[in-house]
Formats: C-alpha cells, sequence, structure tokens
C-alpha cells in the first residue's frame, strides 16, 4: 500500500531575495474510484436490472464518496488539540484549535483538484497534505503528523538531516486557532503514479513555520495565556466563561474571511518555512516539488507564539451599575402592574355597582307598571259591571 504525505506552510522570499524550499513526508490514506478507460462503450449489459447499475455508478463516481463526517470533523480537531497539549518541551501559551467552515471550503476546492502539491493560492494560510491508497484512517494520518518530533530539535529549531518536520510544527504552532480540513478519492493524482488515491487536506489559520521562529514558547503550561484565555484545559489556554469563548470565537471568524488581497502589501514580508528534506527512500512514489514561494500582504500575522487574542474590555462598574438600573426597572414595572390591576379592579367593581343600579332601576320600573297595569284593568271591569246594571 502506497503511502505519503505532505507538508508546506507557504515559503517566501528572504529578504536577501533568495527561495525558501519546502519539503514532502511518507502518510496513509484512502480511495476507491476506478480507472478512466478511453474508447470503451459504457452501455448497460442485457438482463442487468437498471437498479443495480445505478447503485454501481453512484460508487464509482469520482468524488461520490469524498466528504467527511460531522464526527470526522470533531475527530479531527479533538486529536488536533490532544497533540497540541502533548508537546515536549511544554508550552507557555498553546491555543486551542476550533473548526473553521471557511477553511473547510477551501480545503474541499483544492482537495477536488487532486493535483500532489500544495495550493498557489494561498495567501495566509497553513497547510497539510496527506495522500494514500490504503483506508482513510485520520487517527493515523495525525498520529504520522505529530510523530514529525522525533526528527524536530527544538533548541535549535531544526529538522534531522535528511527529514522532515514540517507537518508538526505547523500541528503544535501555538498561536493557529482555526482549522479546516476536507478530503477527496482521486481516481489518479497529477504528481503521484497512483490510482485510487484519498487525498486529505488541512488548512490553518494564522499559518505557522515562520523562518527563524519556534512553534511555540517553551515554559510551565498555561504560564503565559493571553488575558483572557487564562483557564488551562488539556494544557490548553481556553477562556474562563461561556461569552469570552463567544467573543473569542466570533473575533477568530472575522479574521480568517478577511479578504488578504486587499491588504497594502509589505515591502520585506516575513518569511515561513517548512525545514528542507528528502522523500523518504522507503516510498517508491516520484518525488513532487519542495520548493515553493510565496509574497505576503501586510497584514500577515505576526510570527510570535505569544500573540495575545484581543481582550473584552473590563465593563464590571458598568455591569454593576446595569444590574441596578434593571432591578430598579424591575421594580417599577411591578409597581405599575399592581396599580394597573387596582384600577381595573375599581373601574370592575364600580361597573358592577352601575349594573346592580340599572337592574334595580329596572326592577322599580317593570313593578310599577304592573301596578298600574293592574289597576287599569279593575277599573276598566268596574265600568263595564256599573254600565251593565244601568242597563238592566
Amino acid at each position: 500500500m502506497h503511502q505519503r504525505s505532505l507538508s508546506k506552510l507557504q515559503g517566501v522570499t528572504t529578504q536577501r531575495g533568495a527561495l525558501t524550499p519546502w519539503t514532502s513526508q511518507d502518510g496513509a490514506s484512502w480511495s476507491s474510484r476506478p480507472r478512466r478507460e478511453s474508447g470503451r462503450c459504457r452501455c448497460t449489459p442485457r438482463g442487468a436490472p437498471l437498479w443495480a447499475w445505478l447503485l454501481l455508478g453512484a460508487l464509482v463516481v469520482p468524488g461520490a464518496w469524498s466528504y467527511l463526517s460531522e464526527e470526522q470533523e470533531e475527530l479531527l480537531v479533538e486529536l488536533h488539540n490532544h497533540y497540541r497539549g502533548q508537546v515536549s518541551p511544554s508550552a507557555s501559551a498553546m491555543l486551542p484549535l476550533k473548526w473553521d467552515s471557511s477553511l473547510k471550503l477551501l480545503a474541499e476546492g483544492y482537495a477536488a483538484k487532486c493535483i500532489w502539491n500544495h495550493n498557489p493560492e494561498l495567501e495566509d494560510t497553513g497547510e497539510n497534505l496527506f495522500a494514500g491508497t490504503g483506508p482513510l484512517d485520520l487517527r493515523e494520518a495525525l498520529e504520522k503528523w505529530f510523530l514529525e518530533h522525533l526528527d524536530y530539535d527544538f533548541q535549535n529549531n531544526s529538522c534531522d538531516e535528511d527529514k522532515m518536520c514540517g507537518h508538526y510544527t505547523q500541528m503544535v504552532w501555538a498561536d493557529t486557532h482555526r482549522v479546516g480540513c476536507a478530503f477527496h478519492i482521486c481516481n489518479s493524482m497529477e504528481g503521484l503514479d497512483w490510482e485510487r488515491v484519498s487525498f486529505l487536506v488541512c488548512n490553518y489559520y494564522p499559518p505557522g513555520n515562520y523562518e527563524d521562529e519556534r512553534p511555540y514558547v517553551e515554559g510551565d503550561w498555561c504560564s503565559r495565556c493571553p488575558e483572557n484565555l487564562q483557564k488551562c484545559e488539556n494544557n490548553l489556554c481556553v477562556a474562563d466563561t461561556v461569552e469570552e469563548e463567544v467573543e473569542d470565537e466570533e473575533e477568530g471568524e472575522e479574521l480568517v474571511t478577511a479578504d488578504p488581497s486587499r491588504q497594502p502589501p509589505e515591502s520585506n514580508p516575513p518569511a515561513r518555512v517548512d525545514p528542507p528534506v528528502q522523500p523518504a527512500t522507503t516510498d517508491s512514489a516520484p518525488s513532487i516539488p519542495t520548493t515553493l514561494f510565496k509574497w505576503f500582504s501586510k497584514d500577515t500575522p505576526a510570527t510570535t507564539t505569544t500573540t495575545k487574542v484581543p481582550v473584552a474590555p473590563s465593563a464590571t462598574l458598568g455591569k454593576d451599575e446595569e444590574v441596578k438600573e434593571s432591578v430598579e426597572e424591575e421594580k417599577e414595572e411591578k409597581e405599575e402592574k399592581v396599580e394597573q390591576e387596582k384600577r381595573k379592579e375599581t373601574t370592575a367593581s364600580k361597573a358592577a355597582e352601575r349594573e346592580m343600579d340599572v337592574t334595580r332601576k329596572i326592577h322599580e320600573d317593570i313593578k310599577v307598571s304592573s301596578a298600574a297595569s293592574v289597576l287599569s284593568l279593575s277599573v276598566l271591569f268596574a265600568c263595564l259591571i256599573a254600565m251593565l246594571t244601568l242597563r238592566l
């Protein structure tokens, strides 16, 4: 089974104008796409059920199953953060990674191209690549990236001779806090003489692997966390409250979705470099270009590993005043409601009294009218009797 992985975090020209090389390394992944054959009729054989051929076509269509489920996305974030909390020596301010849909879309678009090389259109985004012909195993893929720390010398900030460690350094770059990945099943891949290749792409923001910069600052775990990320969880700096975490997420989304092309250029941009190495000799796959470079915009993220996330302004006094005002407003509202209820009760009682008075008057009028009617009838009856007696 062929296995290869690739890490590139955008090389750039240095101040002297020299090109910065990039490197590659072995890995593993999977795929199940058919080999294209020209000049053959793909007509459905006689006697075969139509539904069977439709199902078969859905299975072999290139990219039909090229997606990551929500569970796999969560697993990728979990694995990244697990390894970020296991670095040695310990990191004084390691930020946790969170899933970013924009980076995912970026990775999906490039993975679908099936090119065994890094995305030349990336601006200020890091990238790790992984390809293979075996079953897709995200745990194995990220473990291979992390195991590159065995070939990395933290004190000298360099890889061992003929080794690479760019995947590892990007995975544990302290200031990186967003990740988005995608994979695509490729029938064939440009740059690799393989068939049925599964191509995994992970993008990171802000990018890592800056030249002459270590991935993080050594120190006791969480000893230099940003002011709004003072809680230490699994050796990572996290927010104390849910509100701060939400603000941090919104802030990160704004940074990721910003258009780098609109930023003014910088005359001497910093360089990001993956230490130069040679492809592994145990893999018979052809080597890929290992030298890439790109200019950065002025808004290239700072390379220090203790970048502080903007802190939400302290508003303790303001909050106390707001609480008092809200309590007073609630009291006033309650008093107004009580007064309104009293008014309603008084108006209701008055209306009831008025109705009672009206009914009483009506009853009295009925009694008077009935008495008058009885009296008038008796008078008429007496008159009739008197008239009859006179006639007789």
